[in-house]
């Protein structure tokens, strides 16, 4: 016995099943693991294995996906226009704003950190220029000297500190504040605490940002009598401080933006083996003092594309203010806008770093990379579809020149294969169509040949007679009818007529027509010649004969045993005919001298006699024939008077239906005849079948329509 799974598992794919079988595992293992306090045995490799399964599983699903997506031509056209058309100029879009941003960025951090440079030399220009002074003055006088010199210099430098330490004692700027000096070897960018300062010697490194500040001792002796050199005859140390918060950072280049040190930190992280270390850098997270806050504020956007801008130096390391101090490690970083670098820039030249070329140049491959990518794919999809149209064309061309076999590939599982898989289906049906049509062809051929064999079956002409005219027509509903009208004349006073409706339409219709007339002409013919062919039946020929002659009933006349004759008939259809083919039919027998009608009618409708204007129905002698080769019939005798009209006709005169579904009825027929009982007999058929087309509505018959009118004169 088969284990039944769930129908929505019975549906997954392998993958989808493997994937599913590792995440049940990789749960029990692991309540397992909880429940026992211990790690199973390969349990660490579950989650691997759930790992690689779930990226096949996304791989297929992505597959399966892209695969539904680009199934419409439309879709992959779409996708075509983003590979070719928008993602290039997306790209492009995108490397002139990061270009923007880059060149924005390395300009303002060039702009600020040039300034800084230089207002760090003119610092130190002006703390050589003060030693100098002071070492020429005398002792006594310097305090105050140096106060005027400061108090001057304190225009150009805003919150200006000053230290001078000579033989006499220190003095300090502004007058009054406790100015702690860093210690000897600081110079140029300095911390202290949180803060930044910078701090000018009378000798010392020229470069600030970026570089390491020199020592007193790498520094050469400065030459006699030029301007920075101090003749050291007793001790003078001179220190200007000036710091550098938010707000005299953002002096240095007014309307730029922001300017700011940020501090970074050493961090050692140890290997797990703990043999090797690795040294990070990350930033402080520091809270900037009260004092300090009130730098520049960033500008506002020129537009909604001036986009916001932060950009940084190298990070570069800084003086210590004490020797307890550790070193840092800061950069100086810039926020800003496009639209105020370039203010800022006007007038000036900007030399762009090599780091800042080479990331551009490795950003415009990448993205070429990208753009060359995008247009493979986009050639590669247009090619697909051109050509499917090209196979296409070729089997429309191939068709219309009647190569109905033609095939083309239909390889894909997207919509231009299914559109090859529907024309080579078209094709087909055509040439089955084109088969059936020449099938439908030979089968109306050969209902032609029918219809002309059954219309000479037909009266080609009505008989004459001396005392009666009379007329037939059979309108088929198809090709071939199923009704019967015949007229056999059997001598110069005699005519037999006769009037039958078969049992279905058609070919088969058509059959029975055509053996119920030979049938009927055969028995005429014998009864004609007195019973040439029953002369082996004494009791029929004798019956036969009397009723010929008139001899057997004593009656002078002509009489046809019409009864017996529809009798026979009805064995012989039976007999050579399907349980379920039989027929309505009327058999009648006149005589001209008389002007006697005797008839035998056989389930079918009653004819219509018309008399000086008033209507009378025929008798009905039986049933159908062919159903029961017992059935019984009778028959009924009427004379014929001068001006009467007879009228027999089958049911597709009054059963036809209007778009109501009501039919034309008897009622209606006979009115029909008593209006137009004067009219000629062709002219009473062509009114008959004109009222039943309107009634109908519709050009084609519903039903075989035959009519045998006559009039005795």
């Amino acid at each position: 016995m088969s284990l039944q799974l769930p129908a929505p598992i019975s549906r997954l794919g392998r993958i989808e099943k493997i994937f599913l079988i590792l995440v049940i595992a990789d749960a029990v293992v692991w309540m397992a693991s909880r429940l026992l306090q211990q790690r199973l045995p390969g349990a660490s490799l579950l989650p691997f294995a759930v790992f690689f399964a779930a990226i096949a599983l996304l791989i297929k699903l992505a597959r399966a996906g892209s695969r539904k997506l680009l199934w419409r031509v439309r879709n992959r056209m779409i996708l075509v226009f983003l590979f070719i058309g928008f993602v290039p100029l997306l790209l492009v879009t995108a490397l002139a704003g990061l270009a923007t941003y880059i060149l924005a960025g390395q300009v303002a951090v060039y702009i600020a950190s040039t300034e800084l440079d230089r207002r760090a030399e003119r610092l130190r220009d002006t703390a050589a220029a003060l030693a100098w002074s002071l070492e020429a003055t005398a002792p006594a006088r310097r305090p105050e000297l140096a106060q005027r010199y400061l108090s001057r210099a304190a225009q150009a430098w805003p919150e200006l500190q000053a230290w001078i330490h000579d033989s006499t004692g220190t003095t300090v700027f502004p007058a009054g504040s406790s100015v702690e000096p860093p210690r000897s070897e600081a110079r140029g960018i300095v911390r202290r605490g949180d803060g930044f300062y910078l701090v000018a010697r009378p000798s010392g490194s020229s470069s600030v940002v970026g570089g390491e500040v020199a020592d007193n001792a790498n520094v050469p002796p400065p030459e006699p009598d030029a301007p920075g050199n101090v003749r050291r005859k007793d001790p003078l140390e001179v220190v200007l401080l000036q710091p550098l918060d938010p707000a005299n950072l953002a002096a240095l280049a007014p309307g730029l933006g922001s300017i700011e040190f940020l501090p970074w930190r050493r961090v050692l992280v140890r290997q797990a083996s703990g043999s090797a270390a690795q040294v990070n850098l990350l930033p402080e997270r520091r809270v900037r003092p009260a004092a300090l806050e009130g730098g520049e504020p960033l500008p506002a956007p020129a537009n909604r594309f001036d986009y916001e801008v932060l950009w940084g130096t190298s990070v570069f390391e800084v003086g210590r203010w004490s020797d307890r101090d550790r070193p840092t490690l800061v950069n100086l970083l810039v926020r800003t806008r496009p639209s105020a670098v370039y203010r800022v820039l006007f007038g000036r030249r900007v030399e762009v770093a090599s780091t800042v070329t080479v990331f551009s140049i490795i950003i415009g491959t990448l993205f070429l990379m990208v753009e060359l990518a995008s247009v493979a794919t986009g050639v590669s999809i247009t090619r697909t579809i051109t050509n499917s149209v090209h196979q296409l064309y070729e089997g429309t061309r191939r068709v219309n020149q009647g190569d109905f076999s033609h095939r083309i590939p239909a390889d894909g599982r997207d919509q231009l294969g299914e559109l090859s898989r529907s024309f080579n289906n078209m094709t087909e049906s055509i040439e089955r169509l084109i088969e059936e049509s020449k099938e439908r062809q030979r089968l109306a051929s050969e209902l032609e040949i029918a219809r002309e064999v059954q219309q000479q079956l037909f009266p080609k002409a009505p008989p004459l007679m001396r005392q009666l005219e009379i007329l037939g027509v059979c309108n088929a509903a198809r090709t071939v009818s199923g009704d019967y009208f015949d007229f056999i004349k059997i001598s110069d006073d005699h005519l037999a007529l006769a009037l039958g409706d078969v049992a279905g339409k058609g070919i088969s219709g058509a059959l029975l027509m055509a053996s119920m007339q030979s049938m009927l002409r055969t028995q005429l013919a014998v009864a004609a010649y007195f019973g040439a062919i029953f002369r082996r039946d004494p009791a029929m020929l004798a019956a036969l004969s009397g009723e010929l002659s008139g001899s057997a009933s004593g009656d002078q006349g002509w009489r046809l045993p019409t009864d017996k004759v529809v009798s026979q008939l009805n064995r012989q259809l039976y007999e050579n005919t399907p349980p379920e083919k039989y027929a309505t039919f009327f058999l009648g027998a006149y005589d001209d001298c008389r002007g006697l009608l005797t008839y035998t009618n056989a389930g079918h409708l009653p004819p219509v006699l018309i008399r000086k204007g008033e209507p009378s129905r025929l008798d009905i002698n039986g049933m159908v024939i062919g159903l029961f080769p017992w059935a019984q019939y009778e028959r009924s005798e009427i004379e014929l008077d001068p001006g009467d009209l007879f009228v027999a006709f089958t049911d597709g005169v009054t059963e036809p239906e209007n778009e109501f579904a009501e039919e034309f009825g008897d009622e209606r027929l006979i009115d029909l005849l008593v209006r137009n009982s004067h009219l000629p007999l062709r002219e009473i058929i062509e009114e008959v079948t004109a009222a039943v087309g309107e009634w109908t509505g519709r050009p084609e018959l519903q039903d075989d329509m035959t009519m045998v009118v006559a009039r005795r004169l």
